[in-house]
């Protein structure tokens, strides 16, 4: 007895100081605690546009289930789960005695508060210790939970493979269909997977979670929870939804649009919340517009191949270099021995032109193809060329020629390569409702062709340069001069800007100039104002790439993105009011609180976050000068290079620009309601061909998505009282009223003055 009482003492005292002291003595927090879950992005029209998280996760309360759902959890993993207080010491005397029967572990005798303790609280170590700290945690958060909490927490927080934490992720990944839906089978499937996920994951070994459903589903049976009658219904149904399509994770055509929702949510809450605070984030993508988009860039670059030929031919090899090109014969397939296989029809691979051009006898391969007679007068692209050729008269002896199989013979293979990007923003508001970031998919969080891409926007800039002119005092009817300009860079290069076409149209007003794309015009006035000046107003309307302040800027010369190009344009449709671009219009938290709208903090826990784009900026030129810009861009349109988009009683201005070599084409513009930036390109320094301008390889897809955007036949942008119209040749023109006032009733415009040519403001050459 003497000896009993210290070792009590002494084993008390090892398990307060091994075990209890070691454990948090406050549960309280567990009450309100929410696991990570996933953040979930929705388009305008309320559709699941993505899902991302650290771990894939989506909280569902317990009273939105049916109740089979957690009974089958209950079933298979704690039958006695209402009856015990977190610690089953029946359950694990039974577990002990079938285990110890079989020679080996067949039951587990952790009870469902168990579990959540181990896993939320203790961690997974091997030992004594962690088993008693286990079970102390499970009875304590019993006690502070209640056995409601503690099964919510518990369905909400298991893992259940593949990624998938919760009941409600595992459904939507296994079944395609929210927890709320499963039936009791699904149920049965998805708790069957808890000892583990792995071993039992229906992609893995489907007739293994089948047996393992049908033990879940007997212990339903056991449980009086399903009657046996019911089981028999839920014995044969598939582990599996048929489809594998899995929750949508931007593998679409609105890949760019998540890309820079996903960037938005962690600039504006950061990413360690943006993972794991299960955020719903409502975005103003529009399904609809985004197909007409990218069906019109698709169609563009299809075009432009049809003009310009695809540029199929490629190297031509030295006479000792052809028979290990034919033994090498890559892009065709080989069998198991190593022998190549004969091309399917459809499959596209290099052929070689033999030395005397004989287009019947093309070699790939150790074989001998025939190319269809069609396409040996077909025009291809070839670099070096300012324009396109035959195949006839371009191919050289012993040169490669992409082909494809065809029903008899081969094919040219004809692959676009060109790419196009579009933006579409509602310029009321700046939300972006469209992005095209190409005529080919992009990767998730890959590289945004429509956000990053910076190419030089050639005359498309010229609005920044007029809008500078406009604030310095001049009014869209100032006569201007285009003629012959002679500039010395600060190299001693002489450097003379030259129009399309080659010609000079001597004094014009400035609307004719825009209209026209005079460069000549557009260098003058960036030397009256400064190149710096045109920067900073480029910058303010909303270019916020970079950009270089010489004179070349009045050009187009500094590049820029597609989306810089519909936030600038933007602002002249809001009259000199920017703001930026709104990928989000809401945000709501994991209990359905809205936390944040656009132009406004996102406030999480009492704290702001972050904020959202959507403010609008300071005013950058006054209203009448803008709504002058809006009329000549109108211009440009009703009477100048971009006549195509044309419709009358519509409301539609913009511009046109192509850059040297016809390497870039642009039309960026609006309508009453929306603004378009349109690119064509390649993804290098490569001509798109002769002729390829803007209005002839970018304006018809602007054309095309402006023809689907919602429109009232004679809505107009609205005119501010800063505004007159004056008639001028026949036709209103609109006028700041100090610019009509300083032109005076009836007086002729007056001429702009013509600036001495400072060496300071020359371009470096």
């Amino acid at each position: 007895m003497l000896v009993a009482v210290p070792a009590g003492l002494y084993g008390y005292s090892w398990l307060d100081r091994e075990v209890l002291s070691t454990l948090p003595q406050d549960l309280s927090a567990y009450r309100e605690w929410r696991p990570p879950t996933s953040c979930e992005v929705y388009g305008a029209d309320g559709q699941l546009l993505d899902s991302f998280a650290v771990e894939r996760r989506y909280w569902v309360d317990i009273d939105d289930l049916p109740d089979h759902v957690w009974q089958a959890f209950v079933a298979a993993e704690d039958s006695r789960f209402f009856e015990h207080p977190g610690v089953d010491l029946f359950g694990i005397a039974r577990a002990a005695v079938a285990n110890f029967r079989s020679g080996k572990k067949v039951q587990g005798g952790s009870t469902i508060s168990q579990q959540l303790a181990k896993n939320l609280i203790v961690g997974g170590e091997r030992s004594y210790e962690r088993k008693l700290r286990e079970a102390v945690l499970a009875r304590r958060l019993d006690r502070e939970l209640g056995k409601r909490n503690t099964l919510q927490l518990y369905l909400n927080y298991v893992f259940l493979g593949s990624g998938n934490y919760g009941v409600e992720a595992a459904a939507r990944d296994y079944f395609g269909v929210s927890a709320a839906e499963l039936d009791p089978g699904q149920a049965a499937t998805i708790a069957g997977l808890v000892p583990a996920p792995s071993r039992y994951s229906p992609r893995r070994d489907a007739e293994l979670a089948r047996w393992r459903r049908a033990y879940v589903i007997r212990r339903m049976v056991e449980e009086g929870y399903l009657t046996a009658a019911a089981a028999v219904d839920y014995m044969d149904a598939p582990v599996l939804r048929p489809s594998e399509a899995g929750v949508a994770q931007g593998a679409g055509d609105e890949t760019a649009y998540i890309t820079e929702v996903r960037r938005e949510v962690r600039r504006v809450v950061g990413p360690d919340v943006a993972f794991s605070a299960g955020l719903s984030v409502h975005t103003p993508y529009d399904a609809k517009v985004q197909a007409v988009a990218m069906a019109a860039v698709h169609d563009a670059v299809q075009a432009h191949l049809v003009r310009q030929g695809p540029r199929a031919l490629g190297d031509v090899l030295a006479p000792d270099e052809t028979a290990d090109w034919e033994v090498a014969a890559e892009g065709l397939s080989r069998d198991a021995d190593g022998a190549v296989v004969p091309p399917k029809e459809g499959d596209c691979f290099q052929a070689l032109i033999p030395k005397d051009r004989d287009f019947e006898r093309l070699r790939a391969g150790g074989m001998t193809f025939s190319l269809a007679r069609a396409d040996r007068d077909a025009i291809v692209s070839v670099p070096s060329l300012d324009r396109p050729i035959s195949l006839r008269s371009a191919a050289k002896p012993r040169q490669l020629v992409r082909v494809c199989r065809a029903a008899a013979g081969v094919a040219l293979e004809r692959k676009p390569w060109a790419q196009a990007v579009a933006v579409v923003v509602e310029h009321a508001t700046g939300r972006v409702i469209a992005l095209v970031p190409g005529a080919t998919p992009m990767n998730l969080e890959g590289f945004d062709r429509a956000t990053q891409a910076k190419r030089q926007p050639g005359s498309s800039f010229k609005p920044y340069v007029y809008a500078t002119a406009l604030a310095r005092g001049h009014s869209q009817l100032d006569l201007v001069l285009d003629g012959p300009l002679a500039l010395t860079g600060s190299n001693g290069e002489a450097w003379s800007p030259q129009n399309y076409g080659g010609s000079f149209a001597g004094l014009l007003p400035m609307r004719r100039a825009i209209a026209q794309s005079l460069n000549t015009v557009s260098v003058r006035l960036a030397l009256e104002a400064g190149p710096a000046e045109v920067a900073r107003m480029a910058r303010a309307m909303g270019v916020r790439t970079p950009l270089r302040q010489d004179l070349t800027i009045a050009l187009g010369s500094s590049e820029v993105t597609p989306l810089d190009q519909a936030m600038g344009y933007t602002t002249i449709a809001r009259l000199g009011v920017p703001v930026q671009p709104v990928y989000i219009d809401r945000v709501f938290d994991v209990n359905d609180r809205l936390v944040g709208v656009a132009g406004q903090p996102v406030v999480l826990h009492g704290k702001t976050a972050g904020e959202l784009p959507g403010a609008p900026g300071a005013p950058v030129l006054g209203p009448g000068e803008a709504y002058e810009l809006v009329d000549m861009l109108r211009e440009v349109v009703r009477a100048g290079t971009a006549r195509r988009a044309y419709v009358e009683g519509l409301e539609r201005g913009g511009k046109t620009g192509t850059t040297n070599d016809y390497v870039d084409a642009w039309f960026v513009g609006f309508t009453a309601t929306h603004t378009i930036a349109v690119w064509v390109g390649t993804d290098g320094v490569t001509t798109l061909g002769f002729g390829e301008t803007g209005g002839r390889a970018a304006l018809p897809a602007w054309v095309r998505i402006a023809d689907a955007l919602p429109k009232v036949p004679g809505q107009r942008l609205p005119m501010p009282e800063q505004t007159v119209m004056v008639k001028q040749d026949g036709v209103w023109v609109a006028l700041a009223r100090g610019h009509a006032s300083a032109l005076g009733a009836g007086a002729a415009p007056k001429a702009a003055p013509l600036p001495r040519l400072a060496d300071s403001a020359l371009p470096p050459g």
